[in-house]
């Protein structure tokens, strides 16, 4: 065993990178993460239409483990680190299909786990992981099936790019490109296994549908697979955004970029030195070797075909991703698309692939993992107590993590005592008046790093200063200070 390993010792690399997740599984989960967490364990809203199938899986792993004492939302983070070491299994097939050597497979999976946009997903309660294991399966057999036309290899690539909807619909971009590469195969008989398979979806959809309403339709299913855009929860572009996010997003999926960066940097300026100095000279040598590598000539067809799928998958991933103004969740995908076309296109990019590789497992372990992991960088959590034990009114700008937090805490969504700035009114601020209702806001005072998420509220949500919490801001007063690594946040309170 020790001796296999030795001679494929990409398995190590694979098993260092999983047991680094777990270490630093994320102790600053997102919104979505306790969102998804909290469906999982109550079964309410279980079956979302985004991601249909991600809460439904994080129940039945719940399920022997109800009575134990593990944190729900660290046995779903865990699932999802095992899926990111399957990702790595995945690319490791495709690689080894190449005929390519252990050292470029090493480099290859190094490069891939050091991603930030990739371990940022790998260690929360996301539904990311899940879905691009699916889609790389599905490359995985794409790849083969041109290489060596096999009904089963069309049959297990619709399966899994089937499945992969099902946990998230950015899957579908996949499902497009390995269809079309079936029909330019023009054997109908593929066509007809890979369509009836497909129907998967829309089953699994219908049957969702059918028992949430005891009716089905072709109005109510389009509603409820549409929903997130129907009712604008997902991000509609926006021009002036479109370039910002879009760029920010896409350098994040390499290096973590986000402003708690820099009081990290000021507690620990030192070591943040020989860390930004480490990634420099390992990026550096990256761009130096860049300009060493030599062009592959392509001669076998299968090969041309599958690059050219492959291009078409990082065309829509990206331009989707733009489409939603920079969404990181279409880019998780990219790095693994860029790994695969280079080997194909170029030789000798293993010192490439450690050079980058190298910069960005330097940087983000001290600029992400570590923080993400080990510390505090947001004040939700506190937030989040104070709300679930004072019987006031709270004005929140992150409300809905705020919710998502206590529904996940007290296992119940009904949460009727935070509101959004543009959720009051002049009357309903009125009546919190009569009914002498303590109010409390964050919006004003405290001191909150920048963030792509922060960018985009305050280019989207311009408050209005007749709104009546900024009208009455002489009456508010500084009531409770949270300290993170990230912000300073300031609670206020309504004086009468």
């Amino acid at each position: 065993m020790i001796r296999y390993l030795l001679r494929n010792y990409s398995w190590i690399i694979i098993i260092f990178f999983g047991l680094l997740y777990f270490i630093f599984l994320s102790n600053n989960p997102t919104s979505d993460s306790y969102s998804n967490a909290f469906s999982s364990i109550t079964q309410e809203e279980m079956f979302r239409p985004h991601h249909l199938l991600y809460s439904a899986l994080g129940y039945i792993i719940y399920l022997p483990f109800q009575s134990t004492f593990i944190e729900p939302i660290r046995l779903f983070q865990a699932v999802n680190v095992i899926f990111a070491m399957a990702c790595f299994v995945v690319v490791r097939i495709i690689l080894l299909r190449l005929h390519l050597k252990e050292p470029l497979i090493a480099a290859s999976i190094f490069f891939l786990g050091s991603c930030f946009g990739f371990q940022r997903f790998a260690i929360d309660n996301e539904c990311y992981i899940i879905s691009l294991f699916f889609s790389l399966l599905s490359i995985n057999f794409i790849q083969t099936f041109l290489i060596k036309n096999k009904t089963y290899k069309v049959v297990l690539c619709a399966l899994f790019c089937s499945i992969g909807c099902l946990f998230h619909q950015i899957v579908i971009f996949t499902w497009l490109c390995c269809f079309v590469v079936i029909i330019f195969n023009r054997n109908w008989k593929y066509i007809l296994y890979f369509s009836l398979i497909s129907l998967i979806i829309p089953i699994a959809y219908s049957f969702v549908v059918y028992f949430q309403q005891e009716a089905i339709s072709i109005n109510s299913l389009m509603s409820f697979v549409l929903n997130d855009y129907l009712n604008q929860n997902a991000e509609m572009p926006i021009l002036k955004n479109v370039v910002l996010m879009s760029s920010i997003s896409f350098v994040r999926t390499f290096f973590q970029v986000h402003g708690y960066m820099v009081s990290l940097f000021y507690l620990h300026p030192i070591i943040g030195t020989l860390i930004v100095l480490v990634t420099l000279v390992f990026f550096t040598l990256g761009i130096v070797s860049l300009f060493k590598i030599k062009r592959n000539i392509l001669t076998l067809f299968h090969e041309r075909r599958f690059l050219r799928f492959t291009w078409w998958l990082l065309i829509y991933n990206l331009a989707f991703a733009v489409f939603s103004n920079g969404n990181a969740e279409f880019m998780v995908i990219i790095p693994f698309i860029i790994v695969i076309l280079s080997i194909y296109y170029f030789d000798n990019i293993r010192p490439v692939l450690y050079g980058f590789g190298f910069a960005m497992y330097a940087w983000n372990l001290f600029f992400a993992l570590t923080p993400i992991g080990l510390l505090n960088i947001n004040s939700n959590e506190e937030i989040a107590k104070l709300v679930k034990k004072d019987e006031a009114v709270f004005v929140l700008k992150d409300k809905v993590a705020v919710d998502n937090i206590l529904a996940y805490n007290q296992r119940n969504q009904n949460i009727k005592n935070t509101f959004k700035i543009s959720e009051v009114s002049p009357e309903q601020f009125d009546i919190w008046v009569k009914e002498n209702k303590t109010i409390y806001t964050d919006y004003f005072g405290g001191k909150e790093s920048l963030s792509r998420a922060n960018i985009a509220q305050s280019k989207n949500n311009n408050i209005s200063p007749n709104n009546p919490i900024i009208k009455n801001k002489e009456h508010f007063t500084p009531k409770y200070k949270f300290t993170s690594l990230g912000q300073e946040k300031e609670i206020w309170t309504y004086s009468y």
